[in-house]
């Protein structure tokens, strides 16, 4: 009788430590989760250590529950790449510009919009208002891709040529300017008056060197950072157009954290962006001062942007048909109900 009351008793025991075992266990819903975030940005650029920053918090305040592996300068692949490995869940985690996504949906290249904007305060308002929401619900219903933060300043485009100085459209006559693969690019330099040339951004300061090109636009930052005033004689501060970046996540990455942690994500994200654009607006000024002390570049501060601006109406009428009029139109409402004047 004792000894089955004994063998009662261990076996009472062996369940017990068995059943606090399982209960120790982390469940599939507090499982510790690892969220891949590729980016195109260098090591030394001010985003990319923001994204560091943005990873290394969200495992802070997560208590390592949530990790964030960060891989910059397209170890991952190009940024287009990176876009379609959000979409397909292969990866997490990205960083594109707005007319990077256009190529999922194209009205969000109305971001992008030459000559739409006064001032980086109004484009933050529209652009997280109402006027792009139907834009970023079809990319969250068509293609499973949400947005952690839609917007990430990342400067005024300018151009920036050789042996002419452009203060007006009718500087660029007969003048060759390279510019990405993208419709909106290729519309407005022809808007401008003068040949835009496609060319790989890899290649462009070659370009320049060699002249195949006469001139180039891009931020500050890039035209610092890539030195491209090295081979430019001229920069001419158009502030034609904004490019804003983003960072976006996979949906069914995003659904499958608890509403705690994606509240901290979407937190850090707001935060990191905030940061984002103080620094890149500092930056970009400190930039500018440094490329002309160089001496190597003359920069051209007022060229004439109403009659650039005046020259845009073939281009958007071109591109109303790819972004849709309906939505060219709702942006445009949100920019003019902003007071600022264009």
């Amino acid at each position: 009788m004792k000894l089955f009351s004994t063998k009662k008793l261990l076996a009472s025991t062996l369940a017990a430590s068995v059943f606090a075992a399982i209960a120790a266990l982390p469940t599939a819903a507090t499982a510790a989760i690892t969220l891949r975030f590729g980016h195109a940005n260098n090591n030394g650029e001010i985003a990319t250590d923001l994204f560091q920053e943005f990873a290394d918090k969200v495992t802070q305040r997560t208590k390592g529950e949530v990790t964030v592996k960060v891989f910059p300068s397209e170890q991952l692949g190009k940024e287009a790449d990176l876009i379609q490995q959000v979409k397909s869940g292969a990866l997490d985690i990205s960083a594109p510009s707005m007319p990077a996504l256009s190529n999922l949906v194209p009205a969000l290249e109305i971001a992008s919009a030459p000559f739409l904007w006064t001032d980086w305060a109004q484009a933050e308002k529209v652009i997280t208002g109402p006027a792009f929401q139907p834009q970023f619900d079809d990319l969250r219903d068509k293609h499973s891709v949400l947005m952690l933060s839609k917007i990430w300043y990342w400067g005024w485009r300018n151009l920036t040529t050789g042996t002419r100085a452009v203060s007006r459209p009718e500087d660029l006559a007969g003048m060759k300017i390279r510019v990405p693969e993208s419709p909106v690019w290729v519309e407005m330099i022809r808007a401008m008056g003068a040949a835009p040339t496609p060319i790989p951004f890899g290649e462009v300061y070659t370009a320049l060197q060699q002249k195949t090109v006469d001139g180039q636009e891009n931020p500050i930052p890039t035209i610092y950072s890539r030195k491209f005033y090295e081979v430019q004689a001229h920069l001419s501060m158009t502030r034609h157009m904004l490019q804003n970046n983003t960072m976006i996540i996979n949906k069914r990455s995003f659904d499958k954290l608890s509403p705690e942690f994606q509240k901290v994500l979407m937190e850090e994200a707001a935060a990191a962006s905030a940061k984002n654009s103080k620094l890149q607006q500092e930056r970009e000024t400190s930039m500018l001062e440094e490329i002309g002390k160089t001496g190597k570049t003359a920069i051209v501060d007022k060229p004439d942007r109403a009659a650039f601006a005046a020259k845009m109406g073939p281009a958007l009428k071109k591109l109303e048909s790819r972004w849709g009029e309906a939505n060219l139109q709702r942006v445009r409402a949100a920019v003019d109900a902003s007071g600022a004047k264009r």
